[in-house]
């Protein structure tokens, strides 16, 4: 199974899924530029699906944003399944997908079972 993994990042591919879970509470553009650099060394070139595990995020740089919705952050991403526990995070992601456009379609989900479960469907309905 390939995987990338640092003091920020944890991610692997299960499923034709890639797997991504932020292990810190707070990104800067470098950690996010880390990021995106093991992400596609994992992927090697090849179009997946992506599910983020964003419940420990606390906060991001605006650059760190910026970064995360340039064109890069979206390549070999078909879509993208978010994982929250907070409202409130939601709410912040919401409103910075509707300034900063995604790259790939992504929706936000409180439930993980749902989340892989929209994933699956866009999957069936790209074959």
């Amino acid at each position: 199974m390939e995987k990338f993994e640092n003091k920020d990042w944890k991610m692997w591919i299960e499923d034709d899924i890639v797997y991504v879970k932020f292990l810190t509470g707070h990104y800067t553009d470098k950690m996010v530029d880390e990021g995106i650099k093991g992400r596609l060394s994992i992927t090697k070139g090849k179009e997946y699906l992506m599910f983020s595990d964003i419940s420990k995020l606390k906060s991001s740089t605006r650059e760190a944003r910026q970064r995360m919705s340039g064109r890069d952050g979206g390549k070999g991403i078909i879509a993208v399944a978010i994982l929250s526990k907070s409202k409130v995070q939601e709410v912040i992601y919401n409103f910075f997908n509707l300034v900063y456009k995604a790259p790939a379609p992504a929706k936000m989900f409180t439930d993980q079972n749902k989340a892989i479960e929209w994933l699956k469907k866009i999957k069936k309905n790209n074959l």
